[in-house]
């Protein structure tokens, strides 16, 4: 029951905290066990919550074994069916890692039919590649698998998260479901040399893991793809925009990664090149403040006079829920980011935080406006219920109105203060750009 009801909430709260949550190979996760899910780890506590509220089954988890800190704390995974995992990283000096318990656990647990998830991984890290797969998966499916004769029917589910930016608040994250991996297959394998099948079944895993999400190798190839990308949708294949198309957007920039990599390898020189013009390029922006979309052909196109009054007649209609959700959903809002903060945690913990504290949060605040509107306005329910809805709607046309505003901000300096001789030297820029892209083949 309990279970069920924060299922709920999450995926309510997913609705909210997410601008699209794009999930396609959908008819591919089985409803019933013995399953394992095998999924990439970049956003630490929102990736298992964003896996079991897409199953439709209860699901299980292997946990690092340091968050078992207490009594208290140990019957609340265990209600949750989070299993311990010693690893590597944890140990102290000169201690030896023993997961028989938990690979025993897990047996136990697939046994009756349970669906366990598995960050292979083993860490969570806020990066757009798919870090090394540990043996750890394929070594607890396969020893099942040998318990059961190779009649267990088990089955891992590798399943590829790709977030927009997955520390954001209204980002788009892509989850993309492959075909199951009958870990039966490796039998002749395992039973021949044991490390053969576990390393040809942890390669499984990885190959089908990466194959959706994009590859890169530090945090300079990282920041390049971004930019190649942005670039590449609003210039080269406006249709794939990332909020116009975001799926295609997701996927393209996947297939981009591999073709930089690609290139990286045959034509190095083409590749630094195109990585410093891209940088001025977009330092070049940022120095006049403005964003890519400017210096767009479609833009430029534009009578920019008569941009103005569709933007006076928008923020006219919407000021008065602007100024409502702003009184009432702004401490809500920013307390998240600001208890973020005050942690000091990693930064791959921060959607967690917001996604939390906006849970609590919201909830709380909404309570105490509702409580103070029926103490001295109306207690009638029908007037509560569309106060609470005004609160939800005001919060969001604050959102939109404020972005709304630092556009039409972009847009005054825009007119007003860029110099024409460096706006022309980023559209020679541009399209010095456009040439060696044009000619890098972006093989899908």
């Amino acid at each position: 029951m309990i279970y069920r009801l924060l299922k709920l909430i999450l995926k309510f709260s997913f609705f909210l905290f997410y601008k699209k949550m794009i999930v396609t190979g959908r008819d591919k996760l089985p409803t019933d066990g013995p399953l394992m899910i095998a999924v990439n780890h970049p956003n630490t506590l929102i990736d298992p919550l964003i896996i079991a509220v897409l199953t439709k089954q209860r699901v299980g988890f292997l946990g690092n074994a340091g968050i078992f800190i207490n009594k208290w704390v140990t019957s609340i995974f265990r209600y949750f069916h989070v299993i311990p995992i010693y690893r590597k990283q944890d140990l102290k000096p000169g201690q030896k890692s023993d997961n028989r318990a938990a690979f025993a656990a897990c047996h136990h647990y697939m046994e009756s039919g349970g669906t366990l998830m598995v960050f292979p991984e083993g860490t969570s890290h806020y990066e757009l590649k798919l870090r090394e797969i540990k043996t750890g998966t394929a070594r607890i499916a396969l020893s099942y698998e040998q318990d059961k004769n190779y009649q267990g029917n088990l089955r891992i589910v590798p399943i590829s998260l790709d977030y927009a930016d997955s520390l954001q608040f209204r980002t788009i994250v892509s989850v993309h479901i492959g075909d199951p991996i009958s870990v039966a297959d490796f039998k002749s394998l395992y039973e021949k040399e044991e490390k053969d099948g576990i390393d040809a079944l942890t390669n499984a895993i990885h190959d089908s893991l990466s194959s959706k999400i994009p590859t890169t190798t530090d945090k300079d190839q990282e920041r390049f793809l971004i930019q190649a990308h942005q670039f590449y949708t609003t210039y080269l294949k406006p249709e794939a925009n990332l909020y116009a198309n975001p799926a295609l957007s997701l996927k393209l920039r996947s297939v981009l990664s591999r073709s930089l990599q690609h290139l990286h390898e045959q034509k190095q020189e083409l590749y630094n090149d195109l990585k410093f013009k891209l940088q001025r390029f977009y330092t070049s922006l940022d120095q006049l403040n403005i964003t890519a979309g400017f210096v767009s052909e479609k833009f430029q196109r534009k009578i920019i006079p008569l941009i103005y009054p569709g933007y006076l007649l928008l923020f006219t209609l919407l000021l008065p829920f602007y100024l409502v959700g702003l009184l009432t959903n702004y401490l809500p809002y920013v307390l998240p980011g600001k208890i973020y903060k005050a942690l000091s945690v990693d930064i791959e913990y921060r959607s967690s935080v917001l996604l939390v504290g906006g849970i609590v949060l919201f909830p709380l605040f909404y309570t105490v406006y509702l409580l103070l509107f029926q103490q001295f306005i109306s207690d009638y329910w029908i007037y509560s219920l569309a106060f609470l809805l005004l609160l939800a709607i005001s919060g969001f046309v604050t959102i939109y109105f404020w972005r709304s505003m630092k556009r039409f901000i972009r847009l005054i300096r825009f007119t007003f203060h860029v110099p024409k001789d460096a706006l022309q030297r980023i559209i020679q820029l541009r399209d010095a750009i456009l040439k060696d892209l044009g000619g890098i083949e972006i093989t899908h």
